[in-house]
């Protein structure tokens, strides 16, 4: 996955690893290996881990452990988490296409189709229109328009 983080996000992570694994991990549904995230980022699994584990010392990040003894982490902020969701959103695919995702899309869609929005009925003002004076035809032209298509429907 090649994508770039903005100067500033990465600044205010300390580096650009550290603001993409948080990052994907903001928007994973379930918890992730270092392994995991490492392949879906593109990164080296040696950083990763080595920010998996500053984050996990930090508090930012829980560690859960699975039946097979794997680290998984995910993100415990929830503060961190709403920030990170509107600044830097990275969607693995496997939660894009999730079956939950899928359906809580396309509920949004249908109940956008619902809304109704009432606009405000409202004649043309022209004097808000900007160089209006672009706008207005000459009737010079519009005579030599009529005379073009008149003869246009004698032929």
């Amino acid at each position: 996955m090649s994508f770039t983080i903005s100067p500033a996000v990465q600044r205010l992570f300390g580096s650009e690893t550290r603001a993409k694994v948080l990052g994907l991990l903001a928007d994973s549904s379930d918890p992730r290996t270092g392994y995991e995230l490492s392949k879906k980022l593109g990164i080296n699994p040696s950083k990763v881990y080595s920010v998996l584990h500053d984050l996990e010392d930090s508090g930012f990040i829980a560690v859960v452990t699975d039946q097979s003894g794997r680290k998984r982490y995910l993100l415990a902020d929830e503060d961190l988490k709403s920030l990170l969701l509107r600044r830097v959103r990275i969607v693995a695919e496997d939660d894009w296409f999730s079956p939950a995702r899928v359906r809580r899309r396309n509920e949004a869609i249908e109940a956008a189709k619902r809304l109704n929005v009432e606009l405000p009925r409202r004649g043309a003002n022209p004097l808000r229109v900007p160089n209006r004076e672009e706008f207005v035809r000459p009737p010079e032209k519009d005579r030599a328009l009529r005379l073009i298509a008149r003869k246009r429907r004698e032929r």
